[in-house]
């Protein structure tokens, strides 16, 4: 079994989990209060031009210059795509981007990110696709879960984040990176598998946490 299969089946609860989470499935129906969307979005803005800079730094880990290109422009594109989502809202809630980036981090956004930039700055290819992997990978299968086979219909307040996510460029994006992941651990002992793995696992609970983040609209307290 290849190395990337044994984390998806180590992260299947976790998975799971996701997509029973009231903010998840609240997306779904089309039930999720827009406030609670609403701030979700700005969190996630900052959060996505981190995981741009966590990619970007991920890229020249890369063994082939081809592949340190391809990361850089998927980083790129990721960004843009997102930017794009994002600003599709912020209309309906009358900010920008700008605005949005203002906003300071909630305590999960800012974990989140601290987490990726441990193992993608300074550590390893290894480190650093386990660290940045579990997003995109949750994040398609999540729009898989949702979308397959059924139409939804137009006047769905979340159909265009639905769909963003359930393009298949997306999975062959998170693809690559199992592969590339695969790739970096060839030759690793168990001992160090293992320590990848944990990197991995914890990516996937932040993703349930920042799910748990919106759907509490998070706060620092005291």
């Amino acid at each position: 079994m290849k190395f990337s299969e044994s984390l998806k089946q180590a992260a299947d609860p976790i998975l799971k989990a996701q997509f029973e989470h009231p903010f998840v499935k609240g997306l779904a129906d089309g039930t999720l209060p827009m406030n609670k969307f609403r701030f979700y979005m700005i969190q996630d803005s900052l959060y996505i031009v981190d995981y741009a800079r966590a990619m970007a730094w991920v890229a020249p880990l890369m063994p082939d210059v081809k592949d340190i290109l391809a990361m850089l422009d998927a980083a790129k594109a990721s960004f843009q795509i997102e930017a794009m989502l994002k600003e599709q809202y912020f209309q309906q809630f009358g900010i920008t981007m700008e605005d949005a980036l203002k906003t300071e981090p909630a305590p999960i956004c800012k974990a989140y990110i601290d987490h990726l930039f441990r193992y993608t700055r300074t550590g390893t290819l290894a480190e650093g696709m386990a660290a940045i992997l579990p997003c995109g990978w949750i994040y398609v299968e999540i729009g898989h879960h949702f979308t397959a086979g059924k139409t939804i219909p137009d006047d769905h307040p979340y159909k265009s984040w639905l769909m963003t996510y359930a393009a298949p460029e997306f999975r062959d994006l998170v693809n690559w990176w199992f592969q590339m992941l695969d790739d970096a651990v060839a030759g690793y002992p168990e001992s160090e598998l293992k320590r990848i793995e944990d990197i991995f696992l914890k990516s996937c609970r932040y993703e349930w946490m920042f799910w748990e983040m919106g759907w509490t609209m998070q706060s620092w307290m005291p």
